[in-house]
Protein backbone atom coordinates (compact mmCIF):
# COMPACT_ATOMS: atom_id res chain seq x y z
CA UNK A 1 0.00 0.00 0.00
CA UNK A 2 1.26 3.50 -0.77
CA UNK A 3 2.08 5.65 1.89
CA UNK A 4 -0.09 8.57 -0.08
CA UNK A 5 -3.24 5.83 0.01
CA UNK A 6 -2.87 5.29 3.65
CA UNK A 7 -2.47 8.88 4.16
CA UNK A 8 -5.59 9.25 2.70
CA UNK A 9 -7.60 6.82 4.59
CA UNK A 10 -6.36 7.89 8.17
CA UNK A 11 -7.43 11.68 6.64
CA UNK A 12 -11.17 10.05 5.68
CA UNK A 13 -11.00 7.95 8.95
CA UNK A 14 -10.18 10.59 11.25
CA UNK A 15 -12.43 14.00 9.92
CA UNK A 16 -15.50 12.50 11.11
CA UNK A 17 -14.51 12.32 14.72
CA UNK A 18 -13.06 15.69 14.75
CA UNK A 19 -16.50 17.40 12.94
CA UNK A 20 -18.60 15.66 16.18
CA UNK A 21 -15.88 16.68 18.76
CA UNK A 22 -16.69 20.45 18.56
CA UNK A 23 -20.22 20.53 17.35
CA UNK A 24 -22.32 24.13 17.62
CA UNK A 25 -21.01 26.09 20.05
CA UNK A 26 -23.72 28.62 21.45
CA UNK A 27 -23.14 32.09 22.28
CA UNK A 28 -23.68 34.36 24.83
CA UNK A 29 -27.25 35.46 23.55
CA UNK A 30 -28.47 32.23 23.18
CA UNK A 31 -27.76 31.65 19.77
CA UNK A 32 -24.72 29.61 17.87
CA UNK A 33 -21.18 30.75 17.65
CA UNK A 34 -19.09 30.78 14.70
CA UNK A 35 -15.59 31.96 13.48
CA UNK A 36 -15.43 34.48 10.70
CA UNK A 37 -11.98 35.75 10.38
CA UNK A 38 -10.77 36.99 13.04
CA UNK A 39 -14.33 37.69 14.70
CA UNK A 40 -16.60 35.48 16.30
CA UNK A 41 -20.15 35.61 15.39
CA UNK A 42 -23.25 34.23 16.72
CA UNK A 43 -26.51 34.19 15.19
CA UNK A 44 -29.82 34.59 17.04
CA UNK A 45 -33.39 34.33 14.86
CA UNK A 46 -35.97 35.55 17.02
CA UNK A 47 -39.63 35.97 15.33
CA UNK A 48 -38.39 37.34 11.76
CA UNK A 49 -35.17 38.75 13.06
CA UNK A 50 -32.00 37.59 12.08
CA UNK A 51 -29.52 39.74 14.81
CA UNK A 52 -25.76 38.78 14.90
CA UNK A 53 -23.53 39.71 17.27
CA UNK A 54 -19.83 40.40 16.71
CA UNK A 55 -16.91 39.49 19.37
CA UNK A 56 -13.09 39.88 19.08
CA UNK A 57 -11.03 36.79 19.51
CA UNK A 58 -11.13 36.97 23.67
CA UNK A 59 -15.11 37.23 23.05
CA UNK A 60 -15.10 41.01 23.84
CA UNK A 61 -17.75 42.84 21.93
CA UNK A 62 -16.62 44.58 18.97
CA UNK A 63 -18.33 47.60 17.96
CA UNK A 64 -20.21 47.77 14.27
CA UNK A 65 -20.62 51.42 13.49
CA UNK A 66 -20.17 51.37 10.12
CA UNK A 67 -19.79 47.70 9.10
CA UNK A 68 -21.96 46.00 6.78
CA UNK A 69 -23.10 42.13 6.92
CA UNK A 70 -25.40 40.32 4.68
CA UNK A 71 -27.05 37.03 5.75
CA UNK A 72 -28.14 34.04 3.28
CA UNK A 73 -31.18 32.16 4.44
CA UNK A 74 -32.23 28.69 3.88
CA UNK A 75 -35.91 28.80 5.50
CA UNK A 76 -38.97 26.85 4.37
CA UNK A 77 -37.20 25.53 1.14
CA UNK A 78 -36.72 29.68 0.20
CA UNK A 79 -33.41 31.11 0.01
CA UNK A 80 -33.71 35.22 1.36
CA UNK A 81 -31.29 37.73 1.09
CA UNK A 82 -31.23 39.66 4.30
CA UNK A 83 -29.00 42.79 4.83
CA UNK A 84 -27.52 43.03 8.14
CA UNK A 85 -27.27 46.85 9.48
CA UNK A 86 -25.60 48.01 12.64
CA UNK A 87 -28.31 48.22 15.54
CA UNK A 88 -26.00 49.64 18.19
CA UNK A 89 -23.06 48.34 20.13
CA UNK A 90 -21.91 44.88 18.58
CA UNK A 91 -25.59 43.82 17.00
CA UNK A 92 -26.49 44.03 13.62
CA UNK A 93 -29.92 43.35 12.75
CA UNK A 94 -31.96 42.12 9.92
CA UNK A 95 -35.52 41.23 9.00
CA UNK A 96 -36.14 37.59 7.25
CA UNK A 97 -39.87 35.49 6.05
CA UNK A 98 -38.96 32.82 8.64
CA UNK A 99 -42.63 32.02 8.71
CA UNK A 100 -41.70 31.15 12.60
CA UNK A 101 -40.29 28.01 11.76
CA UNK A 102 -36.46 27.80 12.76
CA UNK A 103 -36.05 24.18 12.32
CA UNK A 104 -33.82 22.95 9.70
CA UNK A 105 -32.89 26.77 8.98
CA UNK A 106 -28.99 27.92 7.25
CA UNK A 107 -27.62 30.65 7.54
CA UNK A 108 -24.55 32.17 5.60
CA UNK A 109 -23.49 35.25 6.93
CA UNK A 110 -20.51 37.80 5.34
CA UNK A 111 -19.73 40.64 7.03
CA UNK A 112 -17.41 43.69 6.41
CA UNK A 113 -15.61 45.25 8.79
CA UNK A 114 -14.71 48.99 8.41
CA UNK A 115 -11.46 48.97 6.12
CA UNK A 116 -10.88 45.41 6.11
CA UNK A 117 -12.09 42.34 4.07
CA UNK A 118 -15.17 40.33 4.18
CA UNK A 119 -15.28 37.19 6.11
CA UNK A 120 -17.85 34.33 6.43
CA UNK A 121 -19.68 32.50 8.57
CA UNK A 122 -22.00 28.99 8.06
CA UNK A 123 -24.41 27.80 10.56
CA UNK A 124 -27.59 25.26 10.69
CA UNK A 125 -29.99 25.13 13.10
CA UNK A 126 -31.66 22.43 14.30
CA UNK A 127 -33.56 23.43 16.81
CA UNK A 128 -36.98 26.30 17.44
CA UNK A 129 -35.68 29.56 18.60
CA UNK A 130 -31.58 28.97 17.65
Amino acid sequence: MKFSTLLLAAALFTAPGTAFADGPKIGPNGGQRADAGPYHVEVVLKGNDVVLYVTDGADKPVDVTGAKAEATVLANKQTQKVALEPAGGNALKGQANLGGAHDSVKVVTALTMPGQKPVQARFEMGHAGH
